[in-house]
């Protein structure tokens, strides 16, 4: 691939909300910094309105809250600036994960057309019957660290 074509090439995530937790939790963080990439334009976030009210559910618990130390105020923050994201309409459900509470991010993945669904919940990253049907539609399951060498390595620089 030449110059001009790799920099165009952009992949397209889903996240799952545990990445988002983890980007208000701490401030500097891997989180954190796939969040700054996506503001960069780095890659495209794809995201349904159902995965941002999860995100808003769990960070407003007031036991997170708690016990790390930020406000509801941030968490708003947050929910604005997804807004910003691909919001993309599921219309079907695949019900593929052991947890049925992690479909809403492989839904949205298929529906959106992602190479990658991002996430550190080893009900994703581990469970190799999903991986191999997410295979067949183009979706790899990631975590982080590897989601930013996927972005370093399609040329795109950082």
């Amino acid at each position: 691939m030449n110059e001009p074509e790799n920099r165009w090439r952009v992949y397209r995530a889903t996240f799952d909300t545990n990445i988002f937790v983890r980007s208000v939790i701490g401030k500097e963080n891997l989180a954190n910094r796939l969040l700054s990439l996506w503001r960069e334009r780095r890659f495209v976030l794809v995201l349904s309105q159902p995965i941002i009210d999860e995100i808003e559910k769990v960070l407003s618990r007031r036991t997170l809250r708690l016990k790390y130390q930020y406000s509801l105020v941030e968490v708003s923050s947050l929910i604005s600036l997804l807004q910003q994201a691909s919001i993309v309409e599921v219309t079907s459900s695949f019900e593929l994960c052991r947890d049925s509470k992690d479909d809403m991010f492989v839904d949205c993945a298929i529906s959106g057309r992602v190479q990658f669904l991002v996430s550190y919940d080893n009900d994703l990253v581990d469970d190799a019957e999903l991986i191999k049907v997410l295979f067949e539609f183009g979706v790899e399951i990631v975590e982080p660290p590897n989601f930013l060498q996927k972005i370093r390595e399609s040329g795109i620089n950082l």
